[in-house]
């Protein structure tokens, strides 16, 4: 099933660039010799999309096979133990790190790893670790009708949390800005919401552009 990790990346103001440029070239190094990392995929604020370069902060979605091959092969490779020297002044946090096991959905529907125009990033604190199954459940309504229609929703994936038993997460990519809007408006997706209202503790919810930077999946 993998392993997945969704991190929040924060910089200094003015200094993503510089963060960046340490990243290509660890990425070199992770896709020519870490197989086990499958995924390795960054987004930035909607709202710096016309100047990265000014952004504060980056979201990243990764999956490796499992949580060895992030904590015992990545991190003490001599690449990113590189790499960590070269960013702490570019980041105004620590690295803020959350692992997840997948509960359903797809992560490349067309096949062809077609990079989307938009991406959304939710996450969940439900009100009790059944609460949490039920939210999950009642999501792959929404799922299996979105894997066998909506050829705009190029991900759509579910996540339980593997650092607590009430965080839940849903991810999702769509090939424009005009599909992100349409499936917040599908009747399925706002009867999820409204079913699951007294399961939500807390809920936010932000969308994102690629960087154009690392892999969908191999």
């Amino acid at each position: 099933m993998g392993f997945y990790l969704f991190a929040q990346c924060n910089f200094v103001a003015g200094r993503y660039a510089d963060w960046q440029a340490a990243y290509d070239e660890l990425a070199v190094h992770v896709f020519n010799e870490e197989h086990t990392t499958e995924t390795y995929y960054f987004g930035i604020p909607f709202e710096y999309k016309d100047d990265m370069d000014a952004t504060i902060s980056m979201f990243a979605f990764e999956v490796y096979g499992k949580r060895e091959d992030l904590y015992e092969t990545h991190f003490n490779s001599a690449a990113m133990q590189g790499f960590l020297k070269k960013i702490p002044s570019t980041m105004s946090t620590g690295l803020d790190l959350m692992h997840y096991s997948l509960s359903g959905g797809f992560i490349d529907k067309p096949g062809d790893k077609t990079e989307c125009e938009l991406m959304q990033d939710i996450r969940i604190l439900s009100a009790s670790p059944s609460a949490r199954s039920a939210i999950l459940s009642r999501f792959n309504t929404v799922l299996a009708a979105a894997e066998a229609g909506s050829p705009d929703v190029l991900t759509l994936m579910s996540f339980a949390s593997l650092d607590d038993d009430v965080s839940a997460r849903i991810y999702a990519r769509f090939k424009t800005r005009a599909a992100y809007e349409a499936f917040q408006r599908r009747p399925d997706f706002v009867d999820f919401w409204m079913a699951s209202k007294e399961d939500v503790k807390q809920m936010e919810s932000h969308a994102y552009v690629p960087n154009g930077k690392g892999w969908l999946h191999r």
